[in-house]
């Protein structure tokens, strides 16, 4: 082959390669106060979502996407050059995990096919407003486009995919507990517990919880012992502008506790009393979530009514109602949320 054949082929094949990649972005996403979102990566996913439209708009203006944060809510407003619309739409703001540029960009097309609908009926495109000099849609654009709306609509097509807001969580817990904190004698325990969170929404949820309480207090003559077992539930909150957030619970719980006593020597009067009881607590502390990891710290206070008491002679009495206040530490994770799209 000469030099001319060759120049040939090469002008050829520069020319292929132009035409199948415009040097201009096709979408063009831009975010506003979306802490730690990357709207690049958003733009990427939405142009393979949206391929078979992109690829023919080659001449006239990309897809336009403006995403707002403010605290819980994202507002997605995009300008459709097909049918010269501005539409807007409201998400929760989607958790700060791997994926969320995907659910972003997913719920986005959404919002581009709902948009594209009216392209099924309609046999030309929508004529521009007088004062408009964007040119009219490409042709292959608007077929494109009219075969993204019947897919989204068609008996195939799948149903809307959720935001991953609602979530269950499965956690234990451990940490000490000072109880009958206004009696003459204070109680120094430990508390365990196991607790499960739904959440109903980003910031609202429902908490169930099984704990065990264990205390011990030495009388001269020997030790008072107590015990509680308890399953409660109530409703929990939280604040999570990221990966650290805070949050809190109220629960009510009933259940049945013991005290006995322990002498040290045989013959020493001593006795053992079991009863049922309630109690309800409030806790309040950080929350951090990574990935399907959750961490808690709370602090908590709460009361118990007064179940049995138990005592050793020589010795005031001992009790583990009344007020009690505490610190537990909680480790578990996400079990279940929402479906959410594939990445």
């Amino acid at each position: 082959m000469d030099l001319g054949g060759a120049l040939v082929v090469a002008w050829l094949m520069v020319s292929q390669v132009a035409r199948a990649e415009p040097s201009s972005p096709r979408v063009v996403v831009e975010a506003d106060r979306c802490i730690g979102l990357r709207s690049d990566e958003v733009g990427r996913l939405l142009d393979i979502e949206l391929a078979t439209v992109t690829t023919e708009l080659r001449s006239g203006p990309p897809l336009e996407v403006l995403l707002r944060c403010e605290q819980e809510r994202m507002t997605i407003e995009v300008v459709d050059p097909l049918t010269r619309k501005r539409l807007s739409r409201d998400i929760p703001v989607p958790l700060p995990e791997p994926g969320r540029e995907r659910v972003v960009a997913l719920a986005i097309s959404q919002l581009f096919a709902a948009s594209w609908l009216e392209l099924l009926t309609a046999n030309e495109p929508p004529p521009p407003p007088p004062d408009d000099p964007t040119p009219p849609p490409d042709a292959e654009a608007v077929l494109a486009a009219r075969r993204v709306a019947e897919r989204s609509t068609g008996p195939d097509a799948e149903p809307e995919r959720s935001l991953p807001q609602r979530e269950l969580e499965l956690l234990a817990g451990a940490g000490p507990r000072g109880r009958a904190l206004e009696s003459h004698g204070p109680l120094a325990g430990g508390h365990l517990e196991l607790l499960l969170r739904g959440w109903l929404g980003p910031s609202i949820g429902l908490v169930a919880a099984l704990g065990a309480d264990y205390g011990q207090i030495s009388r001269r003559l020997g030790q008072v012992r107590g015990v509680s077992l308890t399953a409660g539930g109530g409703l929990a909150w939280g604040i999570r502008p990221g990966p650290v957030g805070v949050g809190g619970h109220v629960v009510v719980a009933a259940g049945w506790a013991q005290v006995r006593g322990v002498p040290r020597e045989p013959g020493i009067p001593s006795g053992s009393n079991a009863g049922l009881t309630g109690e309800a607590s409030v806790g309040l502390g950080p929350r951090v979530r990574y990935g399907r990891l959750r961490f808690d710290v709370d602090a908590e206070l709460g009361g118990m009514l007064r179940p049995p008491i138990g005592l050793v002679e020589g010795g005031p009495p001992m009790t583990m109602g009344g007020l009690w206040a505490g610190v537990v530490l909680r480790l578990g994770g996400a079990l279940r949320r929402s479906p959410s799209p594939p990445s």
